[in-house]
């Protein structure tokens, strides 16, 4: 397919970008995560930046545009959660052998038979590969500007705002390691309601994801829903007398 040809040249940020969008996204609404977890910013964040990692470094470089990465992405969920048991997150090992499978499936079937170098190893590797790529932030500004951009994302409605919060936490982590105590909080969006929150058992209200998935229903009959016409449309009573 045509679709799977054309040539984008995916850069490491927007390769990161479609795993968050189309796998952790996934992750975070469909399961939960161990108490350690959700009981600590710092750990989770570390969690998802080690599954962002785990997969694009296994995923080739070769690979032409975001069309075929998020192809495999879909065979790497489909790989681990049929094998996947438990209603908690995944762990890394299986995450990286769905990877592994599922790069070695599409090197196969594109006749890529030469390993991918830039993307085979850790982040830093990754970095050196690749001319004119950024370095990772490892300053206060560079790890407030990742912030910013993820504010900016969930603002313009490109990251849902539950997505954007979780993704929120691998900056505010590292910008508390390298000790910045300024407000990283997110302005202008309240507390997440009760109702959208994990219970005590960390289970999740699925009936409010089914609702967001379910198209509204309107009964025609209600005049509730009857919005009167403008005087100016509305048509003239007809004058009795010239009849």
């Amino acid at each position: 397919m045509k679709e799977f040809e054309k040539k984008e040249n995916l850069q490491y940020a927007q390769r990161i970008g479609l795993v968050q969008n189309h796998f952790l996204r996934n992750l975070s609404l469909l399961y939960r995560p161990h108490n350690f977890l959700r009981d600590n910013e710092e750990a989770m964040a570390t969690y998802m930046k080690e599954v962002c990692e785990a997969i694009n470094s296994r995923i080739s470089a070769d690979v032409p545009n975001s069309e075929s990465y998020k192809d495999i992405l879909r065979q790497i969920w489909r790989t681990v959660t049929s094998k996947h048991k438990s209603s908690f997150y995944f762990n890394l090992a299986d995450i990286i052998s769905a990877t592994v499978k599922a790069n070695r499936n599409w090197e196969a079937k594109s006749g890529t038979k030469r390993t991918a170098k830039a993307f085979s190893g850790s982040f830093e590797a990754e970095q050196q590969a690749r001319e004119g790529e950024q370095k990772k932030p490892e300053t206060v500004e560079g790890w407030l500007a990742k912030l910013e951009e993820t504010d900016r994302m969930i603002a313009s409605g490109e990251l849902n705002r539950g997505m954007g919060t979780l993704l929120r936490r691998i900056p505010c982590a590292a910008l508390s390691r390298l000790g910045y105590e300024g407000d990283t909080s997110l302005e202008g969006v309240g507390e997440t309601p009760k109702e959208h929150l994990p219970n005590d058992k960390g289970e999740i209200n699925m009936e409010l994801i089914k609702a967001g998935h379910t198209a509204p229903k309107f009964d025609p009959f209600d005049l509730a829903h009857d919005d009167p016409l403008p005087e100016n449309l509305k048509a003239p009573l007809p004058d009795f007398n010239q009849i």
